[in-house]
């Protein structure tokens, strides 16, 4: 609700600067520079007989028309963020599999400290989804990366399996 909010606030914006500059730049009348900010924005014409300023400032309406059209577009097909985060949760969480995702740090006595997201997938069963870098999660890794002590991993698995690699080397 807050971005289409926002995006016709941008449209309103763009209109309203769009009558600001015909009044400017071609000393338009209120009425004449409102149709033609008007006008532009909905594509369906464009002032004539425009000196050069008015040209460029034409070409920045058009712009800037675009933009707020297509924000207030999106606005209308982009679920709220409370249903993307529902859509997300259910891709890693499922009642009928038992999946759950955690974030695990991994000391040096951790069963999964030094393997690679093979070996911890065919030893444990959970799969490394994210390596912590940066403030963020890095999942684009390769097969073959490893997990060091101190890092912070994703991991996808049943409870037991999410267990089983936050268990200490040797038990």
């Amino acid at each position: 609700m807050l971005y289409l909010k926002k995006a016709l606030f941008a449209l309103a914006a763009v209109l309203a600067l769009g009558t600001t500059g015909y009044l400017a730049t071609e000393g338009m009348r209120l009425p004449a520079a409102l149709l033609s900010s008007a006008a532009v924005m909905s594509m369906a014409a464009i002032p004539q007989q425009l000196s050069t300023a008015g040209q460029v400032f034409t070409v920045a309406m058009i712009i800037s028309s675009l933009a707020a059209w297509v924000a207030l577009f999106v606005s209308f097909f982009t679920p709220p963020a409370k249903e993307q985060e529902d859509a997300l949760t259910g891709l890693f969480t499922s009642p009928s599999d038992g999946l759950i995702m955690k974030t695990a740090k991994v000391s040096g006595k951790s069963a999964i400290a030094g393997l690679t997201k093979a070996q911890i997938l065919e030893r444990h069963g959970a799969v490394v989804v994210g390596l912590k870098h940066n403030g963020g999660f890095d999942i684009n890794l390769p097969i073959t990366a490893r997990v060091r002590v101190g890092s912070e991993v994703l991991l996808l698995g049943t409870p037991a399996t999410i267990l089983a690699t936050e268990r200490k080397k040797g038990k």
